[in-house]
């Protein structure tokens, strides 16, 4: 009987030096915290758009661009990523462009990548699959006429 005291006091013991230990060397997330990050992960994972556009003017110094909207009559201007500033120093006014957009955690649009409209159908033709052409077409019988 003692020993099956002991054993329970010895358990009991280890059970709280555990607990106390842990404690201490990582805090446990407060519900707030946990929906806090969740919300940072969900505006990060933000939805990106692709636009069709014309270059009305890049400014590489502010590194903004200024596109006219295939759907809108006013142009827009916007900010450039590090990467799509990289890729407008080849690109002019009055080029046709393909932007794909982003929010940034202000809700502002940011362009992150921009690519000349020929080079995205390229792209974009190169990725299908090489179809195989069918027989030509044989003229119609003059009994089909």
């Amino acid at each position: 009987m003692k020993t099956m005291a002991l054993m329970i006091t010895a358990l009991l013991a280890a059970g709280i030096a555990s607990a106390q230990g842990t404690t201490g060397s990582t805090p446990a997330k407060t519900e707030k915290t946990a929906k806090a990050e969740h919300k940072a992960a969900a505006k990060t994972a933000t939805k990106s758009e692709e636009w069709k556009a014309e270059v009305v003017s890049v400014d590489k110094d502010k590194k903004e661009i200024t596109l006219k909207l295939e759907s809108e009559a006013a142009p827009k201007k916007v900010g450039l990523s590090e990467t799509a500033a990289q890729e407008i120093a080849d690109i002019k006014a009055g080029e046709q462009v393909t932007v794909t957009v982003h929010e940034n955690e202000k809700g502002e649009k940011v362009a992150h990548h921009v690519k000349h409209a020929a080079a995205a159908k390229a792209t974009a033709s190169e990725k299908k699959p090489v179809e195989k052409k069918s027989a030509e077409k044989k003229p119609a019988s003059p009994a089909s006429r």
